[in-house]
């Protein structure tokens, strides 16, 4: 980590560094390979430092991998990423994880976009299908596999997913987008940045989509559900309308303003089947829309108070709402974050923060699945935080310390500690190691909701069985200890490699509990009450590598591989493994000075999904399959591109949702796609 060298107010605040210009005017080919390893990311330190010398596990996803990969969606750029489980459950439902415990309610990954938190307080993790923005207006996403608390919080626990937009300078002028095919039925999208003066930029966007249902097959449902399935509609459409904008304001020098909002809607068929008291089958199915709508608004003030201190205070508020079949809520953030950076000396540099997050959840339904002790809750999360970076030796070695100390209700207090060591061998070698301690809070699920799991039929020894699993007020945070090592090296001019070992330890891991009986409605049937415990523990352990090769100005390679091996013995109720292997190889082409062509071929190994209605596991087998982009640049303002993606294998389960959830195949599709820009 390079020691921060800062000579006048906007350069401490960086607000149109080399950097975002290159990602703005210049495709990944025009870099070289080492302005490539200097691009600079924010998510390891809270602070600007070239990739290279970054004491963690980062990949980032640029701008121009986006446009070359033609992803249409977050969960689609993130495909390929090293260390990245990212896994398609049906037309709308992605389960994506870093090093483990994937899953549609998978709580141990952090994601913020522009600082906002993306997720939901009934169960801590992300609803994909509704974080969203203009694919053209990310500057770059960074990924860090590991824990990041002591930097971002509880939940960063197994990774740190950090979607950074375009300023709003960087995207001047109209952009328009309009793509079609199969799956991807239809998109559209727009865009127009304008100067407000000479101190102040915005942009407002607009676009919307409609997807396909993916294919079901009914060899892919348990014994149990096929027969009583077969005349269900199995429709799972999609459509998206998501409206924004930004405004970015330099206030004086070294002082400026960022302001923005989304607004969405989002309308969906799902398929689901759940408990019932009603015999024969005592489970019952349905086809119904899903509707969820939701809106934010964000503020960051930054000044700087000398050239080697500035702070920022960043608040937002975000509203979101899902009417479900089997559960409706409603949930408030209102979120307010206060950070501070200033060198001491030649030998310090220190980030110290606090923070205040107030969440409003409604729970607008009790059904026969999901049941609340009271329809509202709300919570305060406090948190502070210190980060101390120091120059061991000039130019060498840096060691980090940092820690975050939370309150929240649930839990009481929290302490994250974290240790990083940077050491730049020479020009070409950089070696990193760390330790921390990350914890992942409970959310409203397993603090007061109660949820029926399932209901076995009745036979001659035994009436109706209802078992429900219920909330525990006591239920404390589960917890990670994790070590990693970090080895970059650029051997040659066009040629690098960066691979990391880890080791995580996991304690206090969800369990569930034999806790009443209740005979109260015998002999019609009597109810099974299980707690959430905190009995179950594991590790895993693994290796992650990629590699980038320039081979020529017009041709370059990937080259991405995750090997994990995964502890956690019998009788655990949320999705522990990783598939064992992931690799993918990616080639970008510039044929001529008009034609590009993208090509990625990837690797998936078996998956296993707990189905934490009777905790049975299912394999979902390995696959693989490739993608291709085409792009024609008709004009330098004129882009049209083909795609076609999930090819060369027929179509398959990439992973299946954990509750009352129908499998969905993922198959071979094909889009066209034509932007402008003017």
């Amino acid at each position: 980590m390079l020691k921060l060298k800062v000579t006048s107010y906007a350069a401490l605040l960086g607000l149109f560094t080399s950097s975002t210009a290159i990602a703005a005017e210049s495709t990944s080919l025009d870099l070289s390979l080492q302005e490539l390893l200097n691009v600079e990311v924010t998510s390891v330190s809270k602070q600007k430092q070239p990739l290279s010398n970054s004491p963690a596990a980062i990949y980032v996803v640029t701008s121009e991998h986006i446009r070359h990969s033609g992803a249409t969606s977050i969960p689609q750029a993130l495909r390929d990423v090293p260390g990245l489980h990212v896994a398609q459950i049906d037309s709308q439902k992605w389960a994506i994880s870093s090093r483990g415990f994937n899953g549609r309610y998978n709580n141990k990954l952090l994601v913020l976009m522009d600082g906002r938190t993306l997720y939901s307080p009934v169960f801590s993790g992300v609803y994909w299908e509704v974080q969203d923005t203009l694919m053209a207006d990310i500057e770059r996403i960074e990924v860090i596999r590991g824990p990041s608390a002591a930097m971002w919080g509880a939940n960063a626990v197994n990774g740190v997913i950090n979607i950074i937009t375009k300023h709003s300078a960087d995207t001047s002028g109209g952009y328009a987008e309009l793509g079609a095919g199969d799956y991807e039925q239809g998109f559209a999208g727009f865009r127009y940045g304008s100067t407000l003066s000479d101190n102040a930029t915005s942009r407002v966007y607009v676009k919307g989509h409609s997807k396909d249902s993916l294919e079901h097959d009914q060899q892919d449902l348990g014994d149990y559900l096929v027969g009583p399935s077969a005349s269900v509609d199995k429709d799972n459409d999609w459509t998206h309308l998501q409206v924004g904008g930004r405004v970015d304001i330099e206030l004086e020098t070294g002082t400026s303003l960022m302001l923005s909002s989304d607004w969405y809607r989002t309308q969906m068929q799902q398929t689901s089947y759940y408990p019932t008291l009603v015999g024969p089958s005592y489970i019952e199915y349905n086809n119904d829309e899903v509707n969820s709508d939701g809106f934010n608004l964000l503020s960051k003030f930054t000044k700087a108070l000398s050239p080697t201190s500035q702070y920022s205070l960043q608040t937002y508020y975000d509203y979101a709402k899902r009417d479900d079949d089997w559960y409706g809520f409603s949930s408030e953030t209102l979120d307010i974050d206060f950070q501070h950076q200033l060198l001491l000396g030649q030998n310090h540099n220190i980030v110290w923060g606090l923070g205040y997050r107030f969440i409003n959840d409604d729970f607008d339904k009790s059904t026969i699945i999901v049941s609340s002790k009271s329809a509202s809750t709300r919570t305060n999360l406090w948190s502070t935080f210190v980060r101390d970076e120091m120059t061991l030796i000039d130019d060498e070695l840096w060691l980090t310390l940092a820690a975050r100390v939370e309150h929240f209700d649930y839990t009481g207090f929290e302490v994250q500690p974290n240790i990083r060591l940077m050491w730049q061998l020479n020009k070409k070698n950089n070696l990193w190691a760390s330790v921390s301690r990350a914890i992942r809070t409970p959310s409203r699920v397993e603090n007061n909701l109660s949820v029926n799991a399932q209901n076995i039929p009745p036979s001659v020894e035994s009436p109706l069985v209802s078992i429900w699993v219920a909330g525990n007020e006591d239920y404390q945070s589960e917890e990670i200890i994790s070590y990693e090592l970090g080895y970059r090296v650029t051997p040659a001019k066009k040629w690098s490699f960066d691979s990391t070992v880890f080791y995580n330890d996991y304690s206090q891991l969800r369990s569930a509990l034999t806790s009443t009986t209740d005979f109260s409605t015998f002999p019609n049937y009597i109810s099974q009450y299980l707690t959430f415990g905190n009995d179950l523990k594991g590790h895993n352990y693994g290796f992650e590598f990629s590699s980038m090769w320039v081979a020529t100005d017009a041709i370059q390679f990937k080259l991405n591989y995750n090997f994990i091996q995964n502890e956690f013995g019998e009788n655990q109720s949320q999705n522990t493994d990783a598939p064992e292997h992931m690799l993918s190889t990616m080639m970008d082409w510039s044929i001529t000075d008009d034609i590009d062509l993208n090509l990625v071929w990837r690797y998936m190994g078996d998956a296993y999904v707990i189905n934490t209605n009777d905790l049975s596991t299912k394999t979902i087998d390995s696959y693989h399959g490739v993608d291709i982009g085409l792009h024609w640049a008709v004009t330098p303002d004129v882009l049209l591109s083909a795609f076609g993606k999930n090819l060369l294998h027929p179509a398959h389960l990439e992973y299946e949702g954990e509750n009352y959830q129908f499998p969905y195949r993922v198959g071979p599709s094909y889009y066209v796609k034509a932007s402008l820009t003017f």
